[in-house]
């Protein structure tokens, strides 16, 4: 039953890992895509600190059969890949708590009263913490290819890319992938 919270612990990170959308800064990263010729684009994936490298580079290959199925492709070779990351850090502020325990005795002696005791205090401090967050980036230059040279460049098949990642990104394909 130790299993159970891990479980949990890793859907709920997962959760937090970027989706697949277009890029958007303020819910942490996805996907942006300019042209650079007619059968070309830049494909770029950026990451927030909870997703991983390998979940770029998906998304970026799901983005990629997307874009050569819009243009009437069925197949796409991936020119360059560049993968790379963003690092952010932030510190915390230090801390300190002080606890302060003491007893006491008092006592009247004729018109007189006496008191005696003792305090003791303990301080723990937490100094500051430097935290380093890491966002996995890609971007990837894809070039679209002819049903006829497919077999040739070693291309991407769409089917085969929408195959692997379309349900795990939650993206719905239509049966026909073949335009």
């Amino acid at each position: 039953m130790r299993f159970i919270p891990i479980i949990a612990g890793t859907m709920l990170l997962a959760a937090c890992a970027t989706s697949y959308q277009p890029n958007n800064r303020w819910t942490g990263g996805g996907f942006s895509e300019i042209p650079i010729a007619a059968d070309a684009y830049k494909v770029t994936v950026n990451g927030n600190g909870y997703t991983s490298s390998e979940r770029t580079n998906e998304m970026a290959l799901l983005r990629s059969a997307e874009l050569t199925r819009d243009n009437g492709f069925n197949y796409f070779i991936v020119v360059t890949s560049d993968e790379y990351q963003s690092t952010r850090q932030f510190v915390t502020s230090g801390s300190s708590t002080s606890t302060t325990t003491g007893s006491a005795i008092a006592y009247s002696y004729g018109n007189r009263a006496y008191a005696t005791g003792v305090a003791n205090t303990s301080t723990t401090y937490t100094p500051p913490q430097i935290y380093t967050i890491f966002k996995p980036n890609i971007a990837m230059v894809v070039k679209f290819v002819p049903d006829e040279f497919a077999e040739q460049t070693a291309a991407l098949s769409v089917t085969q890319v929408f195959g692997l990642y379309a349900e795990k990104y939650g993206l719905t394909v239509s049966a026909n992938l073949d335009q």
